[in-house]
Protein backbone atom coordinates (compact mmCIF):
# COMPACT_ATOMS: atom_id res chain seq x y z
CA UNK A 1 0.00 0.00 0.00
CA UNK A 2 2.39 2.33 0.76
CA UNK A 3 4.51 1.31 -2.12
CA UNK A 4 1.11 2.41 -3.98
CA UNK A 5 1.23 5.90 -2.17
CA UNK A 6 4.12 7.10 -3.36
CA UNK A 7 3.61 6.44 -6.96
CA UNK A 8 0.81 8.84 -6.24
CA UNK A 9 3.63 12.22 -5.42
CA UNK A 10 3.38 14.61 -7.57
CA UNK A 11 7.80 14.68 -7.48
CA UNK A 12 8.10 12.49 -10.30
CA UNK A 13 6.07 14.65 -12.47
CA UNK A 14 7.86 17.23 -14.79
CA UNK A 15 7.12 20.55 -13.88
CA UNK A 16 5.36 23.21 -16.37
CA UNK A 17 6.98 25.46 -18.30
CA UNK A 18 7.12 28.99 -19.04
CA UNK A 19 4.79 30.09 -22.54
CA UNK A 20 8.00 31.14 -24.33
CA UNK A 21 9.99 28.17 -23.73
CA UNK A 22 7.57 25.66 -24.12
CA UNK A 23 6.69 27.11 -27.52
CA UNK A 24 10.42 26.92 -28.52
CA UNK A 25 10.31 23.40 -27.62
CA UNK A 26 7.38 22.46 -29.51
CA UNK A 27 8.74 24.83 -32.33
CA UNK A 28 11.93 22.65 -32.31
CA UNK A 29 10.11 19.27 -31.86
CA UNK A 30 7.51 19.79 -34.88
CA UNK A 31 8.45 22.65 -36.76
CA UNK A 32 4.92 24.13 -35.74
CA UNK A 33 4.82 28.05 -34.62
CA UNK A 34 1.89 28.14 -31.95
CA UNK A 35 2.75 31.88 -30.62
CA UNK A 36 -0.52 33.32 -32.24
CA UNK A 37 -2.99 30.49 -31.28
CA UNK A 38 -5.33 30.26 -29.24
CA UNK A 39 -7.54 27.81 -26.79
CA UNK A 40 -10.31 26.64 -25.52
CA UNK A 41 -11.04 24.33 -22.78
CA UNK A 42 -14.15 22.88 -21.00
CA UNK A 43 -15.18 19.47 -19.14
CA UNK A 44 -16.22 16.62 -21.16
CA UNK A 45 -16.90 13.09 -19.63
CA UNK A 46 -15.47 11.22 -16.44
CA UNK A 47 -14.66 15.20 -15.52
CA UNK A 48 -11.77 15.43 -18.06
CA UNK A 49 -11.17 18.88 -18.92
CA UNK A 50 -10.84 18.76 -23.21
CA UNK A 51 -8.96 21.29 -24.86
CA UNK A 52 -9.20 23.02 -28.58
CA UNK A 53 -6.07 24.97 -29.74
CA UNK A 54 -6.62 26.91 -32.81
CA UNK A 55 -3.43 27.55 -35.29
CA UNK A 56 -3.67 30.32 -37.01
CA UNK A 57 -3.08 29.43 -41.10
CA UNK A 58 -2.83 25.81 -40.04
CA UNK A 59 -4.07 22.65 -42.45
CA UNK A 60 -5.48 20.28 -39.64
CA UNK A 61 -2.61 17.85 -40.43
CA UNK A 62 -1.74 15.09 -37.54
CA UNK A 63 1.61 17.40 -37.08
CA UNK A 64 -0.08 20.06 -35.67
CA UNK A 65 -2.47 17.83 -33.30
CA UNK A 66 0.86 16.74 -31.74
CA UNK A 67 2.38 19.79 -31.57
CA UNK A 68 -1.15 21.39 -30.04
CA UNK A 69 -0.68 18.25 -27.47
CA UNK A 70 2.91 19.00 -26.79
CA UNK A 71 2.75 22.91 -25.97
CA UNK A 72 -0.23 22.07 -23.65
CA UNK A 73 1.70 19.38 -22.05
CA UNK A 74 4.75 21.44 -21.23
CA UNK A 75 2.35 24.59 -20.40
CA UNK A 76 0.34 22.51 -17.93
CA UNK A 77 2.91 20.54 -16.94
CA UNK A 78 2.72 16.37 -16.63
CA UNK A 79 1.17 15.81 -13.42
CA UNK A 80 -1.66 18.26 -14.20
CA UNK A 81 -2.37 16.91 -17.93
CA UNK A 82 -1.76 13.35 -16.94
CA UNK A 83 -4.82 13.47 -14.38
CA UNK A 84 -7.27 16.00 -15.53
CA UNK A 85 -7.00 16.64 -19.63
CA UNK A 86 -8.74 14.33 -21.81
CA UNK A 87 -8.37 15.09 -25.76
CA UNK A 88 -6.36 17.79 -26.90
CA UNK A 89 -7.16 18.55 -30.76
CA UNK A 90 -5.67 21.29 -32.95
CA UNK A 91 -8.32 22.89 -35.52
CA UNK A 92 -7.26 25.45 -37.87
CA UNK A 93 -8.64 28.76 -38.35
CA UNK A 94 -8.05 32.44 -40.42
CA UNK A 95 -4.60 34.37 -39.93
CA UNK A 96 -5.56 37.40 -37.78
CA UNK A 97 -4.09 40.09 -39.82
CA UNK A 98 -5.21 44.17 -40.24
CA UNK A 99 -8.18 43.25 -42.92
CA UNK A 100 -11.42 41.92 -41.94
CA UNK A 101 -12.34 38.48 -43.42
CA UNK A 102 -15.94 38.50 -44.70
CA UNK A 103 -18.23 35.58 -44.50
CA UNK A 104 -15.26 33.48 -42.81
CA UNK A 105 -16.90 31.64 -39.41
CA UNK A 106 -14.37 32.04 -36.77
CA UNK A 107 -14.90 29.33 -34.04
CA UNK A 108 -12.81 30.89 -31.91
CA UNK A 109 -13.49 34.33 -31.20
CA UNK A 110 -14.38 33.13 -27.84
CA UNK A 111 -11.17 31.63 -26.73
CA UNK A 112 -8.38 32.77 -25.14
CA UNK A 113 -4.64 33.52 -26.17
CA UNK A 114 -2.66 30.04 -25.71
CA UNK A 115 -0.37 31.69 -23.06
CA UNK A 116 -3.20 31.94 -20.70
CA UNK A 117 -4.11 28.21 -20.28
CA UNK A 118 -2.73 27.39 -17.48
CA UNK A 119 -4.61 30.11 -15.96
CA UNK A 120 -7.93 29.09 -17.13
CA UNK A 121 -7.49 24.90 -16.83
CA UNK A 122 -6.13 25.92 -12.89
CA UNK A 123 -9.44 28.11 -12.34
CA UNK A 124 -11.34 25.21 -13.86
CA UNK A 125 -10.23 22.33 -11.91
CA UNK A 126 -10.43 24.88 -9.12
CA UNK A 127 -14.39 24.97 -9.90
CA UNK A 128 -15.02 21.47 -10.41
CA UNK A 129 -13.52 20.63 -6.83
CA UNK A 130 -15.11 22.83 -5.04
CA UNK A 131 -18.55 21.20 -6.41
CA UNK A 132 -17.36 18.32 -5.26
CA UNK A 133 -18.94 16.64 -1.54
CA UNK A 134 -16.87 18.48 0.95
CA UNK A 135 -17.27 15.12 3.33
CA UNK A 136 -15.64 12.02 2.57
CA UNK A 137 -18.10 8.74 1.43
CA UNK A 138 -18.52 7.38 4.58
CA UNK A 139 -19.41 10.45 6.40
CA UNK A 140 -22.55 10.80 4.11
CA UNK A 141 -23.57 6.79 4.09
CA UNK A 142 -25.12 5.33 1.19
CA UNK A 143 -27.69 8.51 0.95
CA UNK A 144 -27.39 8.73 -3.06
CA UNK A 145 -29.37 6.78 -5.36
CA UNK A 146 -28.05 3.55 -6.34
CA UNK A 147 -27.59 3.09 -10.15
CA UNK A 148 -27.52 -0.15 -12.09
CA UNK A 149 -25.73 -0.93 -15.49
CA UNK A 150 -25.39 -3.78 -17.58
CA UNK A 151 -22.63 -4.73 -19.69
CA UNK A 152 -21.97 -7.47 -22.48
CA UNK A 153 -18.44 -8.44 -21.99
CA UNK A 154 -16.75 -11.11 -24.49
CA UNK A 155 -16.06 -14.82 -23.38
CA UNK A 156 -12.17 -15.04 -22.38
CA UNK A 157 -9.71 -17.17 -20.76
CA UNK A 158 -9.22 -14.60 -18.10
CA UNK A 159 -10.26 -10.88 -17.43
CA UNK A 160 -8.21 -7.77 -16.87
CA UNK A 161 -9.33 -4.87 -14.18
CA UNK A 162 -13.35 -5.47 -14.43
CA UNK A 163 -13.58 -6.31 -17.93
CA UNK A 164 -16.14 -9.54 -16.91
CA UNK A 165 -18.61 -7.47 -15.42
CA UNK A 166 -22.24 -8.34 -16.15
CA UNK A 167 -24.02 -6.37 -13.99
CA UNK A 168 -22.72 -3.37 -11.62
CA UNK A 169 -24.14 -0.99 -8.95
CA UNK A 170 -23.13 2.08 -7.68
CA UNK A 171 -23.45 5.18 -6.26
CA UNK A 172 -20.86 7.11 -8.07
CA UNK A 173 -22.43 6.75 -11.76
CA UNK A 174 -19.95 9.20 -13.23
CA UNK A 175 -16.92 7.53 -11.26
CA UNK A 176 -17.84 3.75 -12.61
CA UNK A 177 -18.46 4.92 -16.08
CA UNK A 178 -15.29 6.88 -16.23
CA UNK A 179 -13.32 3.47 -15.35
CA UNK A 180 -15.81 1.40 -16.99
CA UNK A 181 -14.59 3.54 -20.78
CA UNK A 182 -11.06 2.95 -20.43
CA UNK A 183 -10.34 6.72 -19.59
CA UNK A 184 -7.78 8.01 -17.38
CA UNK A 185 -8.40 7.85 -13.90
CA UNK A 186 -7.00 9.84 -10.64
CA UNK A 187 -9.31 10.14 -7.54
CA UNK A 188 -9.16 13.52 -7.35
CA UNK A 189 -10.89 14.22 -10.23
CA UNK A 190 -14.06 12.36 -7.86
CA UNK A 191 -13.18 13.70 -4.12
CA UNK A 192 -11.71 16.46 -2.80
CA UNK A 193 -11.96 14.52 0.80
CA UNK A 194 -8.41 13.04 -0.28
CA UNK A 195 -9.93 9.51 -1.19
CA UNK A 196 -8.89 6.75 -3.22
CA UNK A 197 -10.33 4.28 -5.04
CA UNK A 198 -10.42 0.76 -4.97
CA UNK A 199 -12.30 -2.56 -5.76
CA UNK A 200 -11.87 -5.98 -4.67
CA UNK A 201 -11.92 -8.74 -7.20
CA UNK A 202 -12.06 -12.11 -5.97
CA UNK A 203 -13.01 -15.48 -8.04
CA UNK A 204 -15.86 -17.31 -7.00
CA UNK A 205 -15.19 -21.30 -6.44
CA UNK A 206 -19.15 -21.92 -6.99
CA UNK A 207 -20.74 -20.95 -10.41
CA UNK A 208 -24.27 -21.15 -9.24
CA UNK A 209 -25.47 -17.68 -8.91
CA UNK A 210 -27.10 -17.73 -5.84
CA UNK A 211 -23.94 -19.12 -4.10
CA UNK A 212 -22.28 -15.94 -5.54
CA UNK A 213 -24.90 -13.62 -4.51
CA UNK A 214 -24.39 -15.40 -0.42
CA UNK A 215 -21.05 -15.24 -0.65
CA UNK A 216 -20.89 -11.88 -1.78
CA UNK A 217 -23.54 -10.50 0.66
CA UNK A 218 -21.28 -11.84 3.79
CA UNK A 219 -18.14 -9.70 2.15
CA UNK A 220 -19.75 -7.12 1.59
CA UNK A 221 -21.13 -7.24 4.85
CA UNK A 222 -17.24 -7.76 6.26
CA UNK A 223 -15.78 -5.10 3.93
CA UNK A 224 -18.16 -2.63 5.17
CA UNK A 225 -17.44 -3.28 8.97
CA UNK A 226 -13.92 -3.26 8.14
CA UNK A 227 -14.08 0.42 6.79
CA UNK A 228 -16.17 1.59 9.32
CA UNK A 229 -16.84 4.14 11.13
CA UNK A 230 -14.58 6.53 9.22
CA UNK A 231 -12.03 5.13 7.07
CA UNK A 232 -14.40 4.63 4.22
CA UNK A 233 -17.29 3.13 2.57
CA UNK A 234 -18.72 1.23 -0.04
CA UNK A 235 -19.36 2.41 -3.14
CA UNK A 236 -20.65 -0.68 -5.87
CA UNK A 237 -21.24 -3.77 -6.25
CA UNK A 238 -20.52 -6.04 -9.76
CA UNK A 239 -20.98 -9.64 -10.68
CA UNK A 240 -19.26 -11.00 -13.70
CA UNK A 241 -18.52 -13.97 -15.84
CA UNK A 242 -15.80 -15.27 -13.98
CA UNK A 243 -15.05 -12.14 -10.61
CA UNK A 244 -17.43 -10.52 -8.12
CA UNK A 245 -16.55 -6.91 -7.18
CA UNK A 246 -16.84 -4.56 -4.41
CA UNK A 247 -15.83 -0.99 -4.96
CA UNK A 248 -14.79 1.17 -2.05
CA UNK A 249 -13.48 4.25 -1.05
CA UNK A 250 -10.98 5.02 1.79
CA UNK A 251 -9.63 8.23 3.19
CA UNK A 252 -7.63 6.51 6.17
CA UNK A 253 -5.63 4.05 3.88
CA UNK A 254 -4.21 2.49 7.23
CA UNK A 255 -7.47 0.69 7.53
CA UNK A 256 -6.35 -1.19 4.13
CA UNK A 257 -4.05 -3.67 5.35
CA UNK A 258 -4.34 -2.79 9.55
CA UNK A 259 -8.57 -4.20 9.11
CA UNK A 260 -9.70 -4.92 5.63
CA UNK A 261 -7.30 -7.61 4.86
CA UNK A 262 -8.23 -9.56 7.59
CA UNK A 263 -11.44 -8.89 7.71
CA UNK A 264 -11.86 -10.49 3.96
CA UNK A 265 -9.76 -13.71 5.17
CA UNK A 266 -11.74 -14.19 8.38
CA UNK A 267 -14.62 -14.42 5.95
CA UNK A 268 -13.84 -17.15 4.04
CA UNK A 269 -12.64 -15.32 0.81
CA UNK A 270 -11.18 -17.42 -1.95
CA UNK A 271 -7.47 -17.40 -2.70
CA UNK A 272 -7.51 -15.73 -5.98
CA UNK A 273 -8.07 -12.02 -4.63
CA UNK A 274 -6.94 -9.19 -4.51
CA UNK A 275 -7.73 -5.41 -4.04
CA UNK A 276 -6.81 -3.41 -6.78
CA UNK A 277 -7.02 0.57 -7.75
CA UNK A 278 -9.09 2.72 -9.86
CA UNK A 279 -6.12 5.17 -10.37
CA UNK A 280 -4.69 4.92 -14.11
CA UNK A 281 -1.35 5.21 -12.31
CA UNK A 282 -1.60 2.30 -10.15
CA UNK A 283 -3.16 0.10 -13.12
CA UNK A 284 -0.20 -2.49 -12.68
CA UNK A 285 -0.49 -2.12 -8.54
CA UNK A 286 -2.31 -4.77 -6.66
CA UNK A 287 -2.42 -6.41 -2.98
CA UNK A 288 -3.12 -9.63 -2.24
CA UNK A 289 -5.97 -10.34 0.16
CA UNK A 290 -3.79 -13.82 1.24
CA UNK A 291 -0.09 -13.58 1.60
CA UNK A 292 0.63 -16.36 -0.55
CA UNK A 293 -1.78 -15.56 -3.32
CA UNK A 294 -1.57 -15.56 -6.91
CA UNK A 295 -1.15 -12.22 -9.20
CA UNK A 296 -3.81 -11.24 -10.80
CA UNK A 297 -4.38 -11.41 -14.61
CA UNK A 298 -3.53 -8.11 -16.37
CA UNK A 299 -3.92 -8.59 -20.00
Amino acid sequence: MQRALSLLTSARFAASLEFSEALLRTRAKTGVDLSQARARSGFGRGHLLDVVVYVPGGTGNAVETEAAELAVRLLLGEELFERWLGRVSATPTVRRGPLTVLNTKRDDEDAFDLALLGEAVHAAVNGLKSGLPARAMAAHGSEEDWLLFELSPEPSPDYAAQDDLLLASTRTPELKKSFLRGEPFFSGRFSRAGELFLYLKYESPSPALEERLREREALEAALSSALAPDGGALIGTGLGLRYAYLDFAVADVGCVQGRVLGALRSAGIAKRAWLLFYDSELDREWIPVHPDGPPPYFG
